[in-house]
């Protein structure tokens, strides 16, 4: 059963002019796709192509205009379920500054579960092990304002464990984060994913990161503009370009070699790859 289930939605900012407007005026049209329990999944598109948008429907923060989200069988549009929902879907934001809200680390890690009513002596355990979790709990007691972008994004991911959910979304996480944060917050979710089994949903300008994910979604103009495996989607590399969309630089790299005569029989992914195929085919 999917875990994630987006059946047909379009969805306009201003519901009120809903019946009036075409559909070409709707910020998301007719997005379907499912996503499975521990799987990794990144959306990418270029900015203003409806990522994030389609992001703050997983956790009903947006109800879709037209068509259904089901999260777990739950439908969002039921308002008795938001609640629940919310629960299991934890959203994490491009800039951490705009979700941590307490003076000390672990007070911030903290307030989640404290606004869901879980008991004191089971917050504790909570937060120690969501710190543990993210590498940061030798920093509980510190201030987080002082802390590096990297260590703020991954204190943000924190407070979305300790509140235990079985998926976590985040909208570009790395975004605003130099080579070295960008790799810890990284490390941390594929560690959140293929240790814990978390359900994550990334949107990603990193293609880098995006390999790295069990699918990828583009998004393009409000809809899907095409989806599967990694080396499947990166393939199209002429398509992905004519939407103004990046490949992984290899990828690239080594489309531009066999554009040149180079025989080469898939397009690698990863660095290691492509040294050994350029060494096959160089032979």
């Amino acid at each position: 059963m999917d875990y994630i289930k987006v059946d047909n939605i379009s969805f306009l900012y201003d519901e009120t002019e809903a019946a009036h407007r075409k559909k070409g005026d709707f910020v998301l049209k007719d997005v379907s796709f499912s996503v499975r329990k521990g799987e990794f999944v990144a959306l990418i598109g270029h900015n203003g192509s409806g990522k994030s948008t389609v992001a703050k429907h997983l956790n009903a923060m947006l109800i879709p205009t037209d068509g259904k989200v089901y999260i777990d069988g739950m439908d969002t549009s039921d308002e008795n379920l938001t609640y629940d929902i919310r629960r299991k879907v934890g959203l994490v934001l491009q800039n951490p500054d705009n979700q941590l809200v307490a003076s000390i680390v672990e007070e911030d890690v903290a307030f989640g579960p404290e606004n869901i009513g879980i008991p004191p002596e089971e917050i504790r355990e909570r937060v120690d092990n969501a710190l543990k979790a993210v590498d940061m709990y030798e920093y509980r007691l510190h201030a987080p304002h002082k802390l590096s972008g990297g260590q703020k994004q991954r204190v943000a991911i924190a407070g979305i464990i300790a509140m235990q959910p079985d998926c976590i979304v985040l909208d570009e996480p790395t975004a605003m984060l130099d080579p070295k944060g960008r790799k810890e917050v990284m490390d941390t979710i594929l560690k959140l994913n293929r240790e814990a089994g978390i359900t994550v949903v990334m949107i990603t300008h990193y293609m880098e990161e995006a390999v790295l994910a069990d699918q990828v979604f583009v998004i393009d103009n409000g809809g899907i503009l095409t989806s599967g495996k990694p080396d499947e989607v990166f393939s199209q590399v002429e398509l992905l370009k004519r939407h103004r969309l990046d490949v992984p630089q290899v990828t690239e790299l080594c489309y531009k070699l066999r554009s040149c005569g180079v025989e080469l029989n898939t397009l690698p992914l990863f660095s290691d790859d492509c040294i050994s195929m350029l060494k096959e085919a160089l032979r």
